[in-house]
């Protein structure tokens, strides 16, 4: 019987014009490549076709979104079902606590067989550390046609560290790049609203009224996510705020300023829903399924999420609303998928091990993922025939087919900058959320928190310089325009 437990180590280059990327213009077609086999067969859930696979490993994950962990229990039940003598023990950690309950696994000794690494930052810093495992002995061709063609090309697809797989992901790749605006059609009837707002200007006025007229009971809107107003006006890595343009410092710049500026003022004049700066993850989707918010930015799971909660709200999904000036950017796809699951290059069962990543790797998995929670996983032959078939889903996909483009990674393709991005990324004190959200809650000024914040990234970049006399030409892509892929 698979066995869980929450930890108890005291945490409460070139080309990347990806595969992934063109479902985006063609979301109807299917894209899985693989040659003369057939895809849906790829994929054995059995890890090993019970071919005397026996000892124990370590699983620790994070269980979201809600009912993950009873998801995750089952799935591994059926690999133990199909590899007698195989015992899976899981240890569960919160989302902003696994990280360092890896380090300090690793530290002490004993690290897990199966980790989820949470993204590339991650990945990168443990793969530096000797953590991780090459998943090369994965690589044929049925497991490469579970995935979009060309997407795990080692240039481009997030997962590869040195030309070695090391991570497979969980999510469709454009799944985190997409960002709605989600909005309850029953609600801006009633105030006179028969579409969603495109624009900042639409925005303000649509959730001001909603909210006036809510007498306390409805609000128009409230400040959920609100890098996703940022990304539709500046072309930069959100942490640590370089223009990839200009390879300068940019968090600071009068748009980013523009899109903050909106909120702020929202929050001063009572609009935005009270309380939500205190929320968890799971309040805002609860919020909007109960009737009480009007609208809100948001990240694609939260779909599934209301749909759970209220089965018969009028839910519609739109883009993210833009300047009435225009967008001078997208929503950046720096990668064709985000790595999520990694082996331990320590395990002691490494075959055993191997075995789990497959499974977590296999077509069965996926589907079943997207059948319970609703997301589209890195499978597409999973799940695409259904999604087109769901309103909700194929609302998704029509977003992500119009307000993703391609956009550099410097931390792909900027040869040399390497220990830049792994000091830059991980530190927490260069986080752009930490000058947005000091600004909306306190009422203060965007602009002075994040030309503080400019002035630490540039210092940085200047220490680095000081051994890579080419670091800033490697943060910078002047001939990308943001408005298009970049194909370079």
């Amino acid at each position: 019987m698979t066995t869980t437990r929450g930890s108890s180590r005291g945490f409460s280059r070139r080309s990347v014009l990806l595969g992934a990327g063109a479902v985006m213009a063609t979301a109807g077609c299917n894209l899985v490549g693989g040659g003369g086999d057939d895809p849906t067969d790829a994929g054995s859930t059995s890890g090993g076709e019970g071919g005397g696979l026996s000892g124990e490993i370590t699983v620790a994950l994070v269980p979201d979104p809600p009912g993950a962990s009873e998801f995750y229990r089952a799935q591994f039940d059926l690999f133990q079902e199909a590899n007698p003598g195989v015992t899976v023990n899981i240890i569960e950690n919160p989302a902003d606590q696994q990280l360092n309950a890896l380090e300090l696994m690793f530290q002490q000794g004993e690290g897990p067989d199966v980790m989820r690494v949470q993204g590339g930052a991650a990945l990168t810093r443990f793969y530096d550390r000797g953590w991780v495992a090459s998943l090369d002995d994965l690589v044929n061709d049925d497991f490469t046609a579970r995935f979009p063609e060309g997407s795990l090309e080692p240039t481009s697809s997030g997962l590869h560290r040195e030309g070695k797989l090391v991570s497979i992901p969980l999510v469709w790749g454009d799944w985190g790049y997409t960002h709605l605006w989600l909005y309850n059609t029953d609600i801006l009837a009633e105030n006179g609203y028969d579409a969603p707002p495109a624009t900042w200007e639409e925005m303000v006025e649509m959730a001001t009224t909603i909210t006036e007229n809510g007498g306390g009971s409805v609000f128009g809107t409230a400040p959920v996510a609100p890098q996703y107003f940022i990304e539709v006006v500046q072309p930069f890595a959100q942490k640590p705020g370089v223009n990839v343009t200009t390879g300068e410092p940019d968090l600071a710049n009068p748009n980013v300023v523009a899109a903050v500026e909106v909120w702020r003022q929202l929050q001063a004049n009572g609009v935005n829903m009270p309380g939500w700066e205190s929320w968890d993850g799971g309040r805002p989707f609860t919020e909007f399924a109960a009737g009480r918010l009007a609208m809100y930015p948001t990240a694609t799971w939260h779909v599934a999420e209301v749909r759970k909660l209220a089965p018969d709200i009028g839910m519609g999904i739109a883009p993210i609303p833009v300047p009435e000036s225009g967008r001078l950017a997208y929503a950046a796809r720096s990668a064709a998928h985000q790595p999520i699951w990694s082996m331990s290059a320590e395990s002691a069962n490494a075959d055993l091990a191997l075995a789990a990543m497959d499974f977590l790797g296999s077509v069965d998995f996926y589907k079943a993922y997207y059948e319970e929670f609703g997301s589209f996983t890195a499978s597409q032959v999973a799940w695409e025939d259904q999604a087109q078939e769901n309103e909700d889903q194929a609302g998704i996909l029509a977003v992500a087919a119009t307000d993703i483009r391609t956009a550099p990674n410097p931390e792909l393709l900027a040869q040399g900058a390497e220990a830049f991005w792994a000091d830059a990324g991980g530190n927490a004190d260069l986080d752009v959320k930490n000058a947005y959200l000091e600004s909306i809650v306190s009422n203060v000024d965007y602009e002075p928190l994040a030309a503080a914040i400019d002035t630490q990234v540039e210092a940085l970049i200047v220490q680095y310089e000081a051994e890579n006399a080419d670091l800033r030409s490697q943060l910078t892509f002047a001939d990308w325009d943001p408005l298009e892929d970049y194909t370079a």
